[in-house]
């Protein structure tokens, strides 16, 4: 399948939107009704007001697919590919664009608070689970996390004696 990762445009927002919800509408066996439309109704105010960077999948000029990525962090917000298309690499492609603009701005390590459906995805793609977490959304809705990790680029002592305090006290 021939598809082209780009950057996000404003005007692609209302498709991102869409495909975010019905990926968590039919992608989600991990979490209740409750959770999944707290989530849905939630994404865009996350959408508009979180600094990030955001690339998109396209397929014959439509939007399949997104990921994005909290800007000045190594911190993945997400990777969304629309159910239709699920489960045929795509997902893969987009991270491995946000990896490398990860690198591209000096990160050696990228994480991710990943839903419970999406652990699997990311293990398979070398990150290694380093915790569970959770947040609340809309209505104080718990929602059910797994903290993942991937090491880009090799560290120094300096930087693996600081990842270790970090993990200890945070």
């Amino acid at each position: 399948m021939d598809v082209q990762i780009r950057l996000f445009k404003p005007e692609d927002l209302e498709h991102i939107l869409k495909i975010q919800a019905d990926s968590l509408r039919r992608l989600s066996p991990s979490y209740s009704l409750t959770q999944i439309e707290a989530l849905v109704n939630s994404q865009r105010s996350v959408r508009l007001y979180m600094n990030e960077i955001i690339v998109v999948a396209e397929y014959k000029h439509e939007i399949i697919g997104f990921a994005s990525m909290l800007y000045r962090q190594s911190r993945i917000s997400g990777i969304y590919v629309h159910p239709n298309f699920a489960r045929q690499g795509i997902g893969t492609q987009i991270l491995i664009a946000l990896e490398k603009l990860a690198i591209q701005n000096k990160f050696k390590i990228i994480d991710v608070v990943s839903s419970l459906s999406a652990v699997k995805f990311y293990q398979e793609n070398g990150y290694q689970i380093i915790g569970e977490s959770g947040f609340y959304c809309q209505n104080n809705v718990w929602i059910d996390c797994v903290d993942l990790e991937k090491q880009l680029s090799p560290l120094t002592e300096i930087e693996k004696w600081c990842l270790w305090l970090k993990r200890l006290f945070f």
